[in-house]
């Protein structure tokens, strides 16, 4: 790789810049596309609609694009290209100029084109990109003019602009430039690339099953940040440090495992890796090469790009050249789909904006400036293949060793999330997700930006909007009545209120669209607005403006007046689920608005960071994992006292252990007068109550020596209630990162295809089992769109084989959660019976596959009719899973997964969680994930107090009462989640209605399991007991009689239906089952190597 010195270096006055470098229009000035005329604001070809904080109007003004789609002829290749550029949106900077530039110059060099986005940073940034627009260009031109080798002159170009911006006429010393284009030269393209922008290439792949082609997103650059390992490694060389701002500061331990999971050591999603100087806290730059910062050359933060050069064939059908601002949250695939959907390269321009746009309100309460050029690719002429350097359908000729880098590359997109849509009796069971990197610098995974966990990072404070009393006084009784706002704590309502905006619209604006992926929840203040369905879309509804044709017939109207305020998108605030229907306002009107992440966020209120750094920074508590250490800080009390309080007495019994927050406390002793002290802010006394050989008698006499002193503090019970021991906690941690650290160990040097043990004790039969081409697949047990569970066998014994698509893995965003499956597995460090045993994980190119070493026959759905035959087998089933919850709950895993399609039977008709793919470690404290069956979510899911343990008890109350009953106690609704969610937040077991032949004892227990308020639930606990003979559950008289023990040993009820469904699959093998599913993967082969 070339150094910046190594380079030519020109004299700046070769070359004259434009003589307007003062902020302009950011926009290509070319013979066909002038700066001033570029500017276009009359309506847009395809019908714009705005649901952020800017009107249609405000957009436009924002908005460079051209007045059509021009097109021109590169070889064999007509090129049809058009450009949009949108200028962000800042709250606090409503006139913060566009820092992104472009170029379209169509008649460049000969019959040469070139197409760039220049996405500026720093205080100059706008000055920055639009110096390099005009620059890079013009030394371009002139290198070639010079019959300069291409790839040479696009080096030169760039770093000669390098050289040059560091003498202009404004400072880049912490401020610069992005630099991503593509030479058009004949029937070859030449992409080069500095910083994270991005080029992609949507390419047409051929399906072997007959169906229609794909076009599938492939990438022409890389996105130069410390993501990157070769990039990471090199700026280290400087004596850089890479690390996140939370690392910087100490809240999150050092690694390099940036947006992936880390099981218990990390509970939460980071912030991006950053370049820091070695000595200083700066320049925190998040990409590694750029045009400008001056003052991150010396960390190895240069302007060399990276140039791929390709021919261009009859399979590629457009490009499309982006700022940031476009794959912040979008993934490439996401751009190709969209764009694809469009004839018109400048429809899809706008297109991509909108959806972008649209985007960073969804997470943030600004946006980035959004550039996005779009280029269709069409032959001219029948291409016939050339013999020449091509191989393959990516006709890659250079750079292609820079491609090979996207295998650990890519920083993770925002806001992904999990849309699997596994179906179930026409219900979709919700999987959680998480978001790739905190929200508002910005869980629990995912896709195409929906949100479904919260960001412990959102301040109210700075979303509050002013309202008067009145209008405060007017919504608490807009949502009295609402489900999602009756049981929230007066101040939990009252910074929900404050955060909600307030938005005018005017008639005929569409406030929804059927389909969209829902994150806001609306409640009309005035106005009528009319909710319209379309059954299935008109062939040409895009060419008419018909309501009926475009959104379908008024199914509803809701109307505003003096006593009735209607509302809507409630489920929009739980989870992310596409629109059900279009809003259209029928008159102007105004609504109240609030979105997932700010309610959420609201509901969540964890513990702030510093407190559990303060705690974190304690050596006696550094064995404790950062999940542990949330829960305590959850668990603490603040205490103000005044000054001369004294809150230890020497040899006095003490019981609390205290941090300092604000303020000091002097500890002295009159056995030790040299042990005198003085314990500031963030500092902590009385730990010795914590420890297993002290006798809790105070050592020492604490006295609060200033005003208002604040500390938080914890009492010895408390602590061991909600972590048990500290001594053994930090076995138990220990234990578990040594097996973590072996399994991580051994994946790194398991070839693929080969077998990665997990079990503690793995059978011995499966001991020469280490390559998954030795499994023989059989039969499918069950398949959804998720994931294929089959039988398997190794020799003579029979397994069970789960496997699913790494595309899906990629597309779903599920990588967390299958990587916390296996932490799980490995932390529990033993076979759990009721629990699936996981023998091992392996990998194809295409597939993951989860080894479990018990052999199933299908799920507790398929094999049983409901209701069961009798008690007895209730009885039996509800034991084993009893014994399952209790173990788990044991160890602080919360299941998630007690409904009948998460629950297989194995050949003998006994009952088991199939893995651990929806459940988490929590401890003692909550998760706010909307996670499992729609009728299964018990009410603290909903209402948004959170999940803990006791969930799965009214989980089991549900599973029984189907069991008993035939269906749940809310399939009255399972076409109406709204309705469904209502009745199970205002939920009575007095409600319950029972057969006649049940008994008091099944009907007492289910009524206690199903009790709405966490606290009261049976169960509730249980949940903290570390042996099952001290359970309560076990001991109530529907159980009377078990023999657990021998549980296990006893005949299953299901024992005759398994058996013949066994020898049904023992019949259905065939010599024709492959392993690999047969999606093709299409992301790097790197992201893959931590399973």
């Amino acid at each position: 790789s070339h150094s910046p010195s190594a380079v030519h270096s020109p004299n700046p006055s070769q070359y004259t810049p434009p003589a307007s470098n003062t902020p302009r229009q950011s926009t290509g000035s070319t013979s066909t596309v002038q700066q001033q005329s570029a500017h276009h604001q009359a309506p847009p070809s395809r019908p714009r609609a705005s649901s952020g904080p800017l009107s249609v109007q405000d957009l436009n003004q924002r908005t460079t694009a051209p007045e059509t789609t021009n097109t021109i002829v590169s070889g064999d290749y007509k090129i049809s290209y058009a450009y949009v550029s949108q200028r962000g949106y800042y709250p606090d900077a409503l006139h913060k100029p566009n820092q992104d530039a472009f170029v379209c110059k169509p008649h460049f060099h000969e019959q040469d084109s070139f197409f760039g986005v220049f996405d500026g940073h720093g205080t100059t940034g706008e000055l920055c990109a639009q110096y390099a627009r005009d620059v890079v260009p013009s030394i371009l031109q002139q290198n070639l003019a010079r019959k300069v080798d291409i790839k040479q002159a696009l080096i030169r170009a760039h770093i000669d602009t390098n050289t040059m911006i560091h003498t202009a006429h404004f400072d880049d010393s912490m401020s610069g430039t992005t630099a991503i284009s593509v030479l058009f030269h004949g029937n070859e393209i030449h992409v080069s690339n500095v910083g994270d922008s991005r080029a992609i290439i949507a390419q047409e792949i051929a399906s072997a099953d007959g169906k229609p082609p794909q076009l599938v997103a492939k990438a022409l650059s890389i996105d130069q940040t410390p993501f990157r390992k070769d990039e990471r490694e090199r700026v280290k060389k400087t004596g850089a440090r890479i690390m996140t701002v939370d690392q910087l500061e100490g809240y999150e331990p050092l690694h390099e495992n940036w947006g992936l999971t880390l099981g218990d050591e990390i509970d939460e999603s980071g912030d991006p890796p950053r370049i820091w100087h070695p000595h200083g806290d700066y320049p925190g730059t998040a990409f590694t090469r750029s045009i400008g910062d001056h003052v991150s050359e010396e960390l190895g933060v240069f302007a060399e790009p990276e140039i791929v050069t390709k021919t261009l064939s009859p399979h590629d059908k457009f490009i499309v050249i982006a700022s940031d601002g476009v794959f912040e949250f979008l993934t490439s695939q996401a751009v190709v789909n969209m764009v694809k959907a469009y004839r018109d390269p400048l429809d899809a321009c706008r297109a991509v904006v909108e959806e972008s746009y649209n985007r960073w309100l969804q997470f943030e309460v600004r946006t980035d400036d959004i550039t996005c050029i779009v280029l269709h690719v069409e032959p001219n002429v029948v291409v016939k293949p050339k013999p020449s350097k091509l191989h393959g359908r990516n006709s890659i000729i250079a750079g292609h060793e820079v491609l090979v880098a996207m295998q650990d590359s890519l920083r993770p997109v925002r806001g992904l999330g999990v849309d699997m849509n596994k179906s179930w009796r026409s219900r979709d069971t919700i999987i959680g997700g998480f978001d790739t990197a905190r929200m508002s610098m910005a869980t629990e995974d995912t896709a195409s930006a929906l949100l479904l966990s919260p960001s412990a990072e959102y301040d109210v404070k700075k979303h509050v909007v002013p309202k008067t009393e009145a209008e405060l006084a007017l919504l608490k009784r807009m949502v009295k009545n609402n489900f999602l706002f009756s049981h929230l704590t007066d101040d939990k309502l009252h910074d929900v209120l404050s955060v909600m905006q307030k938005q005018a619209v005017a008639a005929g604006d569409v406030v929804i669209r059927q389909h969209d992926d829902g994150d806001r929840f609306y409640l009309v203040d005035a106005g009528q607005f009319d909710v319209r369905v379309l059954e299935a879309p008109a062939a040409d509804a895009a060419a008419t403006y018909d309501l009926d044709a475009t959104y379908g017939p008024v199914v509803h109207s809701y109307v505003a007046s003096e006593n009735t305020h209607p509302t809507f998108g409630e489920l929009a605030l739980m989870y992310s689920k596409p629109r059900a229907a279009t809003v259209i306002a029928q008159t102007a009107g105004t609504l109240w608005t609030i979105d997932r992440l700010a309610f959420r966020s609201i509901l969540v209120r964890r513990p702030l960071r510093n407190v559990v750094q303060r705690l974190r920074n304690l050596a006696f508590l550094r064995p404790l994992t950062v999940a542990q250490l949330n829960l305590l800080a959850e668990e603490m009390k603040e205490q103000v006292v005044p000054k001369g309080t004294v809150l230890l007495t020497e040899g006095d019994r003490g019981d609390t252990f205290y941090l300092v927050v604000q303020g000091t406390v002097a500890v002295s002793s009159t056995r030790d007068p040299s042990a005198a002290s003085i314990v500031h802010a963030h500092e902590c006394f009385g730990d010795f109550v914590l420890q297993d050989d002290h006798d809790g008698i105070s050592p020492y006499t604490a006295t609060a020596t200033a005003d208002a002193t604040e500390c938080l503090c914890i009492s010895r019970a408390v602590f061991e209630a909600t972590l048990g021991k500290l001594s053994l906690v930090a076995e138990k941690n220990n234990d578990r990162r040594a097996r973590k650290s072996l399994a991580t160990r051994t994946k790194q040097s398991t070839p693929i295809e080969g077998v990665v043990v997990l079990a503690n004790h793995p059978k011995p039969e499966l001991e020469l089992l280490v390559n998954v081409n030795q499994l023989k697949v059989g039969p499918t047990l069950v398949a959804d769109h998720v994931a294929t569970t089959r039988l398997a066998q190794f020799e003579a014994t029979t397994l069970t084989l789960r496997s699913i698509s790494k595309q899906t893995v990629l597309t779903s965003n599920m990588k967390q959660q299958l990587l916390g499956e296996q932490d799980m597995y490995v932390a529990l460090g033993r076979d759990q019976a009721g629990l699936a045993p996981l023998h091992g994980v392996t990998q194809t190119d295409m597939d993951l596959h989860a080894v479990f070493s018990t052999p199933y026959v299908g799920v507790l759905d398929d094999m049983a009719t409901f209701p069961l035959p009798s008690e007895a087998d209730i009885q039996f089933y509800a034991a084993q899973l009893l014994l399952s919850l209790q173990l788990l709950h044991a160890e602080g895993i919360l299941v998630r997964s007690l409904d009948p399609t998460h629950l297989l039977v194995d050949a003998t008709g006994n009952l088991a969680v199939f893995g651990l793919n929806m459940s988490k470690y929590i401890g003692a404290g909550r998760t706010f994930t909307i996670c499992g069956n729609p009728e299964y979510l018990a009410p603290e899911q909903i209402n948004g107090q959170g999940q803990s343990l006791v969930t799965d008890y009214w989980g089991l109350g549900v599973l029984l009462y189907e069991l008993l009953v035939g269906v749940t106690p809310f399939a009255q609704h399972n076409k109406d989640e709204l309705a469904m969610f209502n009745g199970i937040v205002s939920f009575s077991p007095a409600s319950l209605t029972f057969p006649p032949s049940a008994s008091t004892a099944i009907k007492t227990l289910i009524q206690a399991l199903l009790q709405p308020k966490p606290a009261a639930r049976l169960g509730a606990v249980d949940c903290f007991k570390k042996t099952f003979v001290e359970c309560v559950v076990p001991q109530h008289a529907f159980f009377q009689g078990v023999a657990w023990a021998q549980l296990n040993q006893t005949k299953a009820p299901l024992e005759a239906q398994a058996s013949a469904k066994w020898q049904q699959l023992q019949a259905a093998w065939s010599n024709d089952a492959t392993l690999d599913l047969g999606v093709p993967y299409t992301g790097e082969a790197k992201w893959m190597a931590d399973f």
